[in-house]
């Protein structure tokens, strides 16, 4: 019996067969997570939206930030198409190699159809050997071919050796190829591969999982720092019953800065608290931050802007950890979190949305409306967006006469995004004749349904996109 034995690929042929069904495999997922899913267009200023300095003001931003999105996507097009550029050259490199190896075929060799009778293949063979014999000047290598070729065929235990192991001659050494190339392992290169193999898989890999592992441990599964989560607790914990001042701060990492110059007017605060991390800069810059955004205090720099900005797109999680955190300590302590607290917690969200302390009039949201305007309002019995939505379009433009056409138009147009909730709920026991009836025991299943409509009048939406769609 044969022997196997191994050998390295020696001018690299099958080593593009790998390289092209690895590169494959990487880069057909990473063309479909990566590329642009649609054409980037600019932002639009349509007159159907608020013409406001602030929403104004948001699209800038908006089309500010577009360039190096833009850049973003061009540059992975382009490293996509360079990518599979060189996939294709992989691809024109396989099928430009030639086969080396065919199987071993006697009736190939003496020019005959598959399965041709014994006569057929003694005739051939008589013709090829007098062609082919040394003694008449033939080949002898092929005519070595066609005698073991006619033995092959004519003799049982070479016929036998034949169908069996593809060879008349029997079983002989088994050769399987690596698809390396060979210069891997030779003595020039083979220090530098080693050094190579070491690098990745003791240094960077290593490093590269360490970095990882260190930055996931500190969050949780809402993307939320552990040190702010516990944080949380010990805060919810020691002072169960909160006021929405105590609740309306945020603990994320910010770099020391000194700006003191507006917090005089900024009130709540509490700068003189010794507490850590309340007395730390960065807790200090953050409560600075969202009291002037609630204030509606105009920020004198760009990179406090920013930070603000930064501060404002994480405030909505930590209220909701906030939220998850009372439920749990409610559940799972004997610290009971009042009603009252998470009623506080549930009103933060709408504080940031709108900018506005709960001491304020709701209609301070509107485009244009300061306080100025509030106290012709209330004479009206407005109070609220919804009582100035459902009012009589002429009372309302005589409440707001002192705004332009332009500004009226805003407030309208602001009025129409806001919804009007209809909430209906029903508790029914499913699976019993009578579904009203609640028992000791049973599970009780609640249905809300809940329908979102327009706060403003549909006709006077109407009318107002009608207008809007005839000014374009």
């Amino acid at each position: 019996m044969g022997r196997a034995s191994f050998e390295y690929d020696e001018v690299g042929n099958t080593f593009y067969y790998v390289l092209v069904s690895f590169y494959a495999i990487i880069l057909l997922p990473a063309t479909y997570f990566f590329f642009p899913t649609g054409k980037a267009e600019p932002v639009k200023v349509d007159e159907h939206e608020c013409q406001c300095h602030g929403c104004v003001k948001k699209r800038q931003q908006k089309e500010a930030d577009r360039p190096w999105k833009r850049t973003k996507t061009v540059l992975t097009i382009v490293l996509l198409v360079i990518a599979w550029a060189l996939f294709a050259l992989i691809v024109k490199k396989v099928t430009e190699i030639e086969v080396t190896h065919e199987e071993y075929n006697p009736y190939q060799i003496l020019g005959l159809d598959q399965g041709a009778d014994p006569s057929a293949v003694r005739k051939a063979y008589r013709e090829l050997s007098k062609k082919l014999h040394p003694d008449r000047g033939g080949d002898a290598q092929m005519f070595d071919k066609i005698a073991k070729a006619y033995q092959a065929l004519t003799d049982e235990e070479s016929r036998e050796n034949w169908e069996k192991y593809g060879n008349p001659d029997g079983p002989t050494a088994t050769t399987f190829g690596i698809a390396l190339p060979k210069w891997l392992v030779s003595k020039e290169y083979g220090l530098w591969v080693l050094a190579f193999y070491g690098l990745l898989f003791m240094v960077v890999l290593p490093v590269v999982v360490g970095i990882w592992w260190y930055n996931s441990i500190k969050y949780n599964v809402d993307k939320v720092l552990l040190d702010t989560t516990q944080l949380f607790y010990y805060f919810l914990h020691k002072t169960p019953k909160m006021e929405i001042n105590s609740e309306c701060f945020s603990n994320v990492q910010f770099w020391q800065f000194s700006w003191l110059c507006r917090m005089k007017s900024l009130p709540n605060l509490g700068e003189n608290k010794k507490e850590r991390p309340l007395s730390l800069p960065y807790s200090l810059k953050a409560r600075i931050l969202i009291h002037s955004y609630l204030t509606r205090i105009p920020l004198d720099n760009e990179g406090l802007e920013y930070d603000q900005r930064y501060v404002l797109t994480r405030v909505l999680r930590l209220i909701e950890e906030m939220i998850s955190i009372s439920q749990q300590l409610s559940f799972y302590t004997q610290t009971k979190v009042p009603i009252e607290t998470l009623d506080n917690l549930l009103r933060l969200q709408p504080m940031f949305v709108q900018a506005l302390w709960p001491k304020n009039s709701p209609l301070l949201q509107l485009p244009h409306i300061t306080d100025h305007n509030l106290p012709y309002l209330r004479k009206g019995r407005v109070f609220s967006c919804g009582d100035l939505a459902t009012m009589d379009s002429d009372k309302r433009r005589a409440l707001l006469k002192s705004l332009s056409d332009e500004e009226y138009r805003d407030i309208l147009v602001v009025l129409s995004s806001m919804p009007r909730l209809s909430i209906q709920t029903a508790i029914v026991v499913e699976g019993e004749d009578d579904d009203q009836e609640v028992t000791a025991g049973c599970v009780v299943t609640v249905k809300v349904t809940l329908k979102r409509t327009s706060l403003l009048d549909p006709i006077v939406s109407f009318l107002l996109l009608l207008s809007c769609l005839m000014c374009l």
